[in-house]
């Protein structure tokens, strides 16, 4: 689709829309607001019908009101999050007020009782005699009755407690269940046993859902950048399960954050932090590698403004940050004293040539701008515009080359206009956005063949480049009607129409491997295998997405309430709906054998034979019971299903391989068979492209590409959740207790279709090699919707919110988890189907997980934070490769590192720390704040990278590991998930 059809289109959509929205006069939903219910009685508990709810911004005067119904009830919907009073009237009973702050999408509660003083609130100060004022000074309102999984991230949060890098999303870990991953080169986040493609970011509702590939946000995939400022963000929710269904594309955890808006006061912010080489501590793994201390630095900086330009009526905010980063990598090859003199033999380089220390550069600049308007009390528009634009070099360290690195391109452009409407019994919230997000990694050596001596190094210019475009023009209308008593009716509708160019140059360079295989007869003398794109095309794609949903929050009796929803998504282009099978691949895929998992009409299609998948329907059921009625034990629920999508990444090369074939070169001394495939006996003229490229002209049967193949009926990934929990105050405390199931289907992978045995055995079968090869392939690799995970989980959080009456605040989360899965990831191809694997640890299973974040004020002024995380290790996976690389038949081993930390009852620690100290400098309304982050504290090991395939190693006798891995002492470890002890500055004023 082009931009100009795409244009039109919104503009029509958007006109229907509209229509719509007047006709049927519809409601918001709660990706990005609130909802507050609650019950007005009088002073002797009876239900106060009639009586006029009002709510106020502090910000901008803007008010909602609603009236109790005959039993009391009100319900204010589309609240954003921010602070307010809420005053309640209820004629002669007296009138109650109270100063609360609304947290993103919280389903609160706020009863007044009329005349008398909240029981429940100690700073209630009521006037004397029936019928006078209340008057409450609360804090954030607390979230009891509600099914849904979630923890809500406060401003102050955001602002005070120490992080690495302002990656907001890094604050998802303080909700259970949730994983976030702070590497230096790769950020994000996944929930339970799923992969981190199935989770979604909403900022504002403009979902951030990476359609590309994996990662599940757009532009966080191998990027130590940020997904978004996190100046702008205002607050966010992170929702582990149970979320209504209202939350698309996700099957997984969700989170829905919102930005920051001006009020009738000018506001702004600027901040500066900064770390370097002298404030970090020499790692472990330098020590140990005998390696000199690296550069390092960090800056980061920004600024933002916020106000009124017509006072009541028309407010902006913009915000800036820059994020600057040096960091030097390690290259030093971890081969074997025999396998390097045996590299240096045959190369004629020398290892030295390759190792040292490399600086890798990053730069990047975040721009945010927003208009809100609200002409009246019912209307409110808000205008926004984001930009993310960033450079990275990066892909080198350990064995892999310097030379060998690319620079990594990320843009993400954001534009949305919103439109929301409400009065006493309906609100509406429609919405168009644009996301247009472009990643495009470049070679800092194009030209290079690539020498990969797997094991040793990998040396020469990366042999691939891409470019990748997502357009995403979304168009949304949600409603909620209060007219019912008792019931929060939401229902809503999307389209969004998906515009992808994909201009993959794989191999557009030779990359030649070498392998050490003495079974196979290999060495480095030559390449074992070499592989080299043989075309080039770009591919362009469209995809039309629709989504449905229909949810009642219905207030059952005063202590029971059900939440039912029901949603459905479709989309036209899910799985290269229209592709055609080339005659030469359908004769490919005709010649090999059916066996129980694969069936060649099942990947053979005339453009007609994938029809769009029209069974993503999503029941989702909740329930919170009030046992008390005081709202201090609540049970709760849940059961849904949520389906996700396939990234458009794993079945491009089904199509991309058609226009662009990756030819396959197998070399070996004598030009025998080697795994029942053909071999050419090797001549250094092939150590070129020219070389390879003349061995295809003279003959045609050397370098076949491999065939990819789509099954037809292919399922979107879809997720069932079962939870059950209670919450219980005691005190002060907020506590909650939560038992979790959750079961993943159809999850995407590529198998062998060539398989020994009729179809179990090794690969692979020399009469259906030969058979796939008459018809111009040299192996055949299929898609398969088989890939199952499972996750049980028992959560326990402790919360006690900050607020300044009180002076400090803690929040406890622990995850007993146990997270597994079949297959392997987008390739399964060491066992003949993902369910031959059987069940196994999933990446990163880990038996327990302790995150404590605290905030408490100390004397003249000085404020304490931490964010201390906990764990019992990750499981990481070993390879059997005794029966060699490319056999398919290797077996998998999980195994956890030993607990190195706080004498062995965790393997990994980090406990990071700041001291800040806040003082007002030309008046209370304005603060300068200085602080002092110390991250890792205690300087703790974390250990990873041990995954590794050991062919040399492992005892055939007994099938053990001859030279066992010790991960206590790190000698096998490739990384370290933190970085060492550091000191970290930040500077800021506010006003």
């Amino acid at each position: 689709m082009t931009k100009t059809n795409a244009i039109r289109l919104l503009l029509a959509s958007a006109t229907a829309l509209s229509s719509v929205v007047v006709m049927t006069a519809p409601a918001s939903a709660q990706t990005t607001v609130a909802s507050i219910r609650g019950r007005v009685t009088d002073s002797a508990g009876a239900p106060v019908p009639g009586a006029t709810v009002t709510l106020s911004s502090t910000g901008t005067s803007r008010a909602q009101t609603a009236t109790s119904g005959a039993n009391g009830t009100y319900i204010l919907n589309g609240v954003r999050a921010g602070t307010y009073r809420i005053a309640v009237t209820g004629s002669d009973k007296g009138t109650f007020e109270q100063d609360i702050a609304v947290g993103v999408g919280q389903a609160a509660t706020v009863d007044a009782r009329l005349g008398t003083p909240a029981t429940d609130t100690a700073d209630a100060t009521p006037d004397d005699g029936a019928g006078s004022q209340i008057v409450v000074t609360g804090s954030r309102l607390r979230e009891t009755r509600t099914s849904e999984i979630a923890t809500n991230i406060s401003q102050e949060q955001i602002r005070v407690l120490p992080q690495t890098d302002r990656n907001f999303l890094s604050f998802a870990a303080l909700a259970p269940g949730v994983r976030y991953k702070d590497s230096e080169t790769d950020k994000g986040f996944s929930s339970g046993a799923s992969p981190a493609s199935q989770v979604n970011v909403f900022i504002d509702g403009v979902s951030l859902k990476n359609k590309l590939r994996e990662g599940g946000v757009a532009g966080q995939q191998n990027s130590r950048g940020n997904p978004f400022g996190q100046l702008a963000v205002q607050e966010f929710r992170v929702i582990t399960q149970n979320y209504k269904a209202e939350y698309e594309q996700a099957g997984a955890a969700v989170i829905t954050a919102i930005t920051k808006s001006g009020t009738n006061e000018f506001h702004g912010e600027i901040f500066g932090q900064y770390t370097d080489r002298s404030l970090t501590q020499k790692s472990y793994l330098d020590k140990r590698d005998g390696n000199a201390k690296p550069a390092f630095e960090r800056k980061q900086y920004g600024a933002s403004l916020g106000g009124p330009i017509i006072k009541d009526k028309l407010f902006f905010f913009m915000a800036y940050e820059g994020n600057d980063q040096d960091r030097a990598f390690n290259v030093k090859s971890n081969g074997s004293p025999e396998a390097i003199n045996e590299f240096e033999q045959f190369s004629g380089r020398r290892i030295s040539d390759f190792e040292g220390a490399f600086v890798s550069p990053f730069r990047s600049d975040f721009y945010f701008g927003k208009l809100t308007l609200t002409p009246n009390e019912n209307q409110t528009f808000d205008l926004s515009y984001s930009r993310r634009e960033e450079t990275d070099v990066q892909g080198f360290r350990d064995n892999v080359s310097y030379e060998y690195a690319e620079n990594k391109i990320n843009v993400v452009d954001t534009y949305q206009f919103k439109w929301t409407y409400d009065d006493d019994s309906v609100v509406n919230e429609f919405s168009a956005n644009y996301l247009n997000y472009t990643f495009n990694p470049v070679a800092i050596n194009p030209g290079l063949p690539a020498y990969d001596y797997q094991g040793v190094i990998l040396f020469g210019g990366k042999d691939s480049t891409r470019r990748e475009v997502q357009q995403s023009y979304n168009f949304r209308n949600d409603l909620t009607y209060t007219g019912f008593s008792g019931h929060a009716i939401k229902f809503g509708a999307r389209v969004e129409f998906t515009d992808i160019s994909f201009d993959n140059q794989a191999y557009i360079q030779p990359r030649y491997y070498f392998r050490r295989e003495p079974n196979n007869n290999l060495n480095f003398a030559f390449p074992a295998e070499a592989r080299l794109g043989l075309g080039s095309g770009l591919i362009q794609s469209s995809n039309t997405q629709l989504g449905f949903y229909i949810q009642d929050d219905w207030d059952v009796t005063e202590r029971l309430q059900l939440n039912l929803g029901l949603r459905w998504d479709h989309e036209s282009n899910g799985f290269n709906n229209k592709y055609r099978t080339p005659a030469a691949a359908a004769a490919a895929l005709r010649a090999l054998p059916t066996t129980s998992y694969f069936n060649a009409e099942d990947y053979i299609s005339d453009g007609n034979d994938r029809s769009p998948f029209k069974g993503a329907f999503a029941p989702r059921l909740g329930f919170s019971w009030d046992v008390k009625g005081d709202r201090s034990t609540v049970v709760f629920g849940g059961a849904g299903r949520y389906y996700d999508r396939n990234n458009f990444n794993n079945t491009v090369d089904e199509l991309s391989r058609t226009i662009n074939p990756i030819g396959l070169f197998r070399f070996s001394a004598d030009g025998l068979p080697r795994d029942g495939q053909p071999t050419v006996a090797w001549n250094s003229s092939y150590l070129t492209r020219d070389g390879l490229l003349a061995l295809v002209n003279a003959n045609p049967d050397v370098g076949l590409p491999e065939l990819f193949a789509v099954k037809n009926n292919a399922k979107p990934p879809v997720n069932d959740q079962f939870s059950l929990g209670v919450r219980q105050r005691i005190g002060i405390f907020e506590t909650s207790l939560t038992a979790s199931y959750q079961r993943g289907r159809n999850g995407y992978t590529n198998l062998f279709a060539t398989r020994n045995g009729g179809g179990f055995g090794s690969c692979c079968d020399a009469t259906s090699l030969a058979a796939v090869r008459a018809a111009g392939y040299s192996n055949v690799l299929i898609g398969y919707d088989g890939l199952d995970t499972r996750y049980k989980a028992l959560y326990f959080t402790l919360d006690k919110n900050y607020t300044k009456q009180s002076g400090w605040g803690l929040n406890v989360a622990y995850t007993l988890s146990k997270s597994e899965k079949n297959g392997g990831d987008l390739f399964s191809l060491d066992a003949p189907t993902p369910d031959s694997y059987g069940w196994r640890a999933s990446p990163g299973d880990e038996r327990h997980r302790l995150v404590l974040s605290g905030i408490v004020d100390l004397p003249l002024g000085f404020q304490f934070s931490t964010l201390t995380t906990l764990g019992s290790g990750e499981a990481y996976a070993v390879t059997d490769g005794t029966n060699g690389a490319s056999s398919g038949l290797n077996d998998f081993t999980a195994r956890y590192p030993k607990k190195n930390c706080i004498k062995g009852v965790f393997a990994f620690c980090e406990v990071n720390m700041t001291l800040a100290k806040t003082f007002p400098l030309f008046g209370k309304n304005d603060q300068v704040n200085f602080a002092v982050d110390v991250l890792n504290v205690f300087n703790n090991k974390n250990f990873s990278g041990f995954d590794g395939f050991f062919n040399n190693s492992i005892n055939p006798a007994t099938g053990q590991i001859i030279d066992p891995l010790d991960p206590a002492d790190g000698r096998y470890a490739a990384n370290l998930m933190t970085l060492p002890r550091r000191i970290q500055f930040r500077v800021g004023y506010r006003f």
